[in-house]
């Protein structure tokens, strides 16, 4: 085999492939013999006929069948020979077969691109604190009060203040006429929550269990409830009849408190270990920051040309998930919009496609691989954050192509970010 290869970018390269023509008779020669033996040819027996019969009245097929085996099977070996690791399929042109003559054909590939990674030992970075303050505890146990609060009915007569929560019934009418889906009865609402359209609430301040009120209002220009769009901007008005009024009553911060929110043996254990949760996860949110510091500094300190293909691949793949979201909310991507977010997806596309090759020229040099167990765990908290049945996640990523990979990239990756954090010098904010 002949192979000559040709640079037309730091991406790309043109192969030209000579099989010899020893190879090309020998295929020739196994191909239309098997034709020859699933054929019939009137007056000759299966695999009986002449081999010139054969590839006169089978040329086409014969010939296809050849190129099928010979092309993958050189080209495969070519670029293993050469050392190159394609991004995509190969173009295939300018096929030159004919029996006992050498077959010709040139390949046009796109490829990953050779290049040194800035050092990677002793990035700076900007420690992060860790730590959980008191009144960061303190907001946490304030939520967890709300939480564990309950609702205990006022004495009638109580007029109604900001903080009360009121039962009512209530329906909207435009113009006289009924709006539609705007009918609700026994909504409970917290006054001043803005929970509700804009001086809702506020009228309904001083009044008292058993009163009925008529609140005029107008639905915001914005308005986006998907059933009555066409109700923004206009003027409502609702009849609205107050069945009960109710006060928050909020646990005391004590020990049977602490027993109530999670069997924890006194407040002070309770607050403890909420502090060791904050810590948590702001050391997850902390770690998290550290990868991107770094790839965003291996990314600018690392000059090198990318291939087309690639940033096109991903840019596809950052539009795909965009339209899913859209979706999702009910709302399908313009054309214009789908414009806009590919211009603006275009630069972090090339950004991600530059980490990624990065991060797998480090990881190979520092003999990053990933096991069984941690695929294992990671599927585990995925079907953990996602509330699904673990045997089923399983079954669902068997059966889709390039899940398993991409979790095992993906691993991969998060695995070699912490090994260039492990070697970064932490600078202390300044």
């Amino acid at each position: 085999m002949k192979v000559d290869i040709q640079e037309t970018t730091p991406t790309q390269r043109i192969l030209k492939i000579e099989i010899p023509a020893e190879e090309v008779s020998q295929e020739f020669q196994r191909v239309s013999s098997d034709i020859n033996k699933r054929v019939r040819i009137p007056g000759f027996r299966p695999g009986k006929a002449p081999i010139n019969i054969i590839e006169k009245n089978y040329k086409s097929e014969i010939e296809e069948d050849v190129l099928k085996k010979l092309i993958p099977d050189y080209y495969r070996r070519a670029i293993k020979d050469a050392g190159i690791t394609p991004v995509d399929l190969p173009q295939i042109e300018n096929v030159n077969l004919n029996k006992d003559v050498p077959l010709t054909f040139t390949v046009k590939i796109e490829i990953r691109p050779k290049f040194d990674v800035m050092p990677y030992e002793g990035i700076e970075l900007e420690k992060k604190d860790a730590s959980a303050a008191k009144e960061e505890v303190d907001k946490v146990i304030d939520r967890l009060r709300d939480r564990l609060s309950t609702l205990e009915n006022y004495e009638d007569g109580h007029v109604i203040e900001g903080g009360d929560f009121a039962i009512i019934d209530s329906e909207g009418f435009i113009d006289g006429k009924p709006v539609e889906n705007g009918k609700v009865d026994g909504y409970l609402m917290e006054i001043g929550s803005k929970g509700f359209i804009e001086g809702f609430e506020e009228k309904i301040k001083g009044c008292k269990k058993g009163d009925s009120v008529e609140i005029k209002t107008n639905y915001p220009d914005t308005h986006q409830d998907n059933q009555n769009k066409e109700l923004a901007g206009k003027e409502v008005v609702f009849k609205v009849d107050i069945k009960e009024v109710k006060k928050k009553i909020v646990p005391s911060l004590d020990d049977e408190f602490a027993k109530d929110v999670g069997g924890f043996a006194n407040l002070d254990e309770l607050k403890k270990k909420i502090e060791e949760d904050l810590m948590l996860q702001k050391e997850a949110l902390n770690r998290e920051s550290y990868r991107r510091d770094v790839l965003k500094k291996l990314v600018d300190g690392t000059s090198f040309d990318v291939s087309p293909v690639m940033v096109e691949k991903e840019l596809r793949y950052m539009l795909y998930n965009a339209k899913q979201h859209s979706q999702q909310l009910g709302k399908a991507l313009s054309e214009d919009e789908e414009e806009n977010l590919k211009k603006e997806y275009e630069p972090i596309a090339m950004e991600r496609v530059k980490g990624f090759l990065i991060l797998d020229v480090i990881a190979d040099k520092e003999n990053v691989s990933v096991s069984n167990e941690e695929v294992e765990a990671e599927i585990r908290r995925m079907a953990a954050s996602m509330n699904q049945n673990i045997d089923e996640l399983k079954k669902y990523i068997k059966s889709k192509d390039g899940v398993i990979e991409n979790i095992i990239g993906r691993l991969r990756e998060d695995k070699t970010l912490d090994i260039i954090v492990s070697k970064a010098v932490f600078k202390e904010a300044a």
